[in-house]
């Protein structure tokens, strides 16, 4: 599960390396590392727009891994957003799904009090603010990070995240 994360760090590494040297932003591009959130824990996130411009329709994908006392937990968050604002400053909406590896030490991860999840995926969703300065720099965003499945829906779940665009 470590491999999984280094790998994730790297690639980022790598796209943070390629893009700082372009002298201009063609279209918005961050990584962040967002507590809480769509990664449950924690994740380390890649997010970008589908278009050449820094509002829109875009996408984002993280990795977190936390292990502790010989349980341990990996999630994959993946999915679509959309900014609304303008110059720099955004209202952000989205949905997607943050896959789940849980274990325990026999090999079970437990949801809440009686539910028990190996693997599995759960629904999310994102409505927060985003301040991602026009050409580059800190990023910032704080949202209310609602998390579902078809047995519970946990509506209160937050994020914040702090990280660069470029």
């Amino acid at each position: 599960m470590k491999k999984y994360l280094l790998f994730f760090l790297i690639f980022l590494g790598f796209q943070v390396a390629i893009q700082a040297q372009s002298p201009e932003r063609e279209k918005g591009r961050g990584v962040y590392v967002e507590l809480f959130g769509n990664g449950i824990t924690y994740s380390f996130n890649y997010d970008q727009r589908f278009a050449n411009r820094f509002d829109g329709l875009g996408y984002k994908a993280g990795i977190s891994y936390f292990a502790i006392d010989g349980s341990s937990l990996m999630t994959i968050p993946v999915g679509l957003n959309y900014l609304l604002g303008k110059e720099g400053k955004y209202f952000e909406m989205g949905m997607g799904a943050t896959y789940l590896r849980g274990a325990d030490k026999a090999n079970n991860f437990t949801v809440g009090d009686s539910r028990t999840v190996g693997d599995g995926f759960v629904g999310t969703m994102v409505f927060g603010y985003r301040r991602e300065p026009v050409d580059g720099g800190f990023l910032f965003r704080a949202s209310l990070t609602p998390v579902f499945t078809g047995e519970f829906f946990w509506p209160l779940a937050v994020g914040i995240s702090f990280g660069y665009a470029f």
